[in-house]
């Protein structure tokens, strides 16, 4: 695939973890519901579980030092937020919501901990996975730059859904496999939704965009020719 040796990983989806921190969190069987729009963590909380996403998704959001708040990144099923504050007990500089109805297995930092020293395979993928989100909180910071327009976001947007498996192949075709409307991919990416409306127009104008049975198809060509343009290239 395109993107298996791509020099620069765009981080605002979270890759699935591994099968088995999958696993384990689902044996401690806590499981915890959170409505749509709900703060599960706010800026500031100490942090005493990390939490497995089984359905829905949630945001990591960011505040500005002028007090603006944008979406850094996304977690959805197979995804664990709150790894790293679990670990490192010190106040959160971002708060968390649910984009949508979630429901999720939480873990307490001594079960990660009694399990890492349990299972050596565990404790890899545990590090891994904080490793993976710090770098993601250094590359977060750039949400707030000007230098990106809403097209080239957009680009982003849907390559970050696809370097992360939310797609399936079809031809010259990547379905994503979650479909948020229009207005939910506006606040995703920092812009109006009147300007995503737009921009799908211009795609799908291009042929490089479709709308079928509820989903969003993405031409490769928007990923091989636009993708490059805005200077990134594997």
């Amino acid at each position: 695939m395109y993107f298996n040796n791509a020099s620069v990983h765009l981080e605002w989806v979270d890759p699935p973890v591994n099968e088995i921190l999958i696993n384990f969190a689902k044996k401690k069987k806590i499981k915890e519901v959170f409505k749509k729009g709900t703060t599960i963590f706010e800026e500031g909380d100490v942090v005493h579980y990390a939490h497995l996403v089984t359905k829905g998704w949630a945001a990591y959001c960011l505040n500005s030092v002028c007090g603006e708040s944008r979406i850094a990144c996304l977690a959805g099923p197979g995804r664990i937020f709150g790894l790293a504050p679990a670990f490192n007990q010190l106040p959160l500089n971002i708060s968390v919501k649910a984009l949508e109805d979630c429901e999720t297995y939480k873990v307490s930092r001594d079960d990660l901990i009694q399990g890492m020293l349990e299972d050596i395979n565990l404790g890899i993928e545990i590090v891994s996975n904080v490793t993976m989100r710090l770098r993601c909180a250094f590359e977060g910071a750039n949400i707030f730059s000007s230098l990106s327009t809403p097209k080239d976001k957009l680009i982003y947007y849907f390559v970050s859904m696809i370097q992360c498996g939310e797609y399936q192949e079809h031809g010259d075709w990547y379905e994503l496999t979650v479909n948020f409307p229009h207005g939910r991919i506006a606040e995703i990416i920092g812009t109006t939704r009147v300007t995503v409306c737009r921009l799908f127009k211009y795609y799908k104008n291009v042929g490089k965009l479709k709308n079928a049975n509820n989903k969003i198809y993405v031409h490769k060509g928007l990923i091989m020719e636009d993708y490059e343009k805005i200077g990134i290239s594997s």
